[in-house]
């Protein structure tokens, strides 16, 4: 066995082990975890070997496991268990500005309208805000952006300055008329009709067809939930939120495009203010073990999924011909 020194400060054993070990049988049925059994070993070297094969068993691939021991306000200790995604902070930036390309050519009106079918999902009942909706934070940065282009006409040359108005005009143009496509109850609840009528060609229809199919499946997997079911943080002061953290609703928004020279701005205006804050808000989970649990369910799937799909999503119309 490894040597460890006692704590000075270490709790009463009378006071933690119980506790400790009630809450661990609670979790490892929770998990179906197969431990070891701990118990008889002196204390407090029983708990830290327990603790230490939880943490190895928990670990799950794509998904952070953080155990916690925590004492509660009635003086009890108990097992807390957080799960949230591991995976490295990104901007989930959907273009519309394709897709109205998509739109105007005759050819392509079928993938448009499937496209648009799944955007509808995205905004109406997964809550991915959109830019052209006032209170939202990419609503405020393409203001700034609008007063900076007209505030450096005199300082730009009259091409690049009407370069840049055009791509700022036609980012709030084409999102209108989006939009308003989108709102048509008819899209948002023609989707399964319009894959079953969808006759998929060439590879770009193809892909088309599987995000439209995976957005569906999705819909019907998990009805009712929406992108902030599991948002972190929700029980921070509004003042500290705003200032320290980067909120969900930021960093998952429509937005015009992410291939011109207005949304290569508007990309650095948004990782220079998101530099400034602490965290960011994610989708998690947290298990309190102070009493037996249900068996595991994995409360972050739909998450995962929408993940992926928005990611499909914006790889596709990225590479639209």
């Amino acid at each position: 066995m490894p040597m460890y020194q006692t704590a000075t400060d270490l709790p009463k054993q009378s006071a933690v082990e119980g506790d400790f070990f009630k809450s661990l049988s609670y979790l490892t049925k929770h998990y179906g975890l197969n431990l070891t059994k701990y118990r008889q070993l002196p204390y407090p070297y029983n708990i830290l070997m327990a603790q230490k094969e939880v943490n190895r068993q928990l670990k799950k691939k794509g998904r952070c496991r953080e155990l916690l021991i925590v004492e509660q306000e009635d003086n009890h200790t108990c097992l807390t268990v957080k799960e949230t995604f591991n995976q490295d902070f990104g901007l989930f930036y959907i273009p519309v500005m394709p897709i109205y390309d998509l739109w105007q050519n005759p050819e392509h009106t079928h993938c448009a309208e499937l496209i648009t079918a799944v955007c509808a999902y995205l905004y109406i009942e997964a809550d991915v805000t959109y830019y052209r909706d006032e209170d939202t934070y990419m609503f405020y940065n393409y203001e700034i952006l609008e007063e900076w282009i007209t505030e450096g006409k005199d300082d730009m040359e009259e091409d690049d300055y009407n370069r840049q108005k055009t791509a700022y005009d036609n980012a709030l143009k084409q999102g209108d008329f989006i939009q308003e496509k989108m709102m048509a109850t008819g899209f948002r609840h023609s989707l399964d009709s319009l894959i079953a009528n969808f006759n998929a060609l060439s590879d770009f229809e193809k892909e088309c067809l599987t995000v439209a199919q995976k957005c569906w499946d999705l819909w019907q997997t998990f009805p009712k939930m929406n992108l902030f079911k599991h948002a972190s943080l929700q029980d921070y002061e509004v003042e500290d939120y705003e200032d320290n953290y980067v909120a969900m609703h930021e960093y998952f928004s429509f937005v015009g495009s992410v291939n011109d020279s207005v949304s290569d701005t508007l990309r650095d205006m948004v990782n220079n203010d998101f530099n400034e804050r602490a965290r960011y808000q994610e989708p998690e989970v947290v298990t309190f073990f102070n009493q037996a649990q249900p068996r595991y369910t994995d409360e972050l799937a739909y998450e995962d999924k929408l993940y992926l799909l928005i990611d499909d999503l914006c790889t596709l119309l990225y590479h639209k011909p």
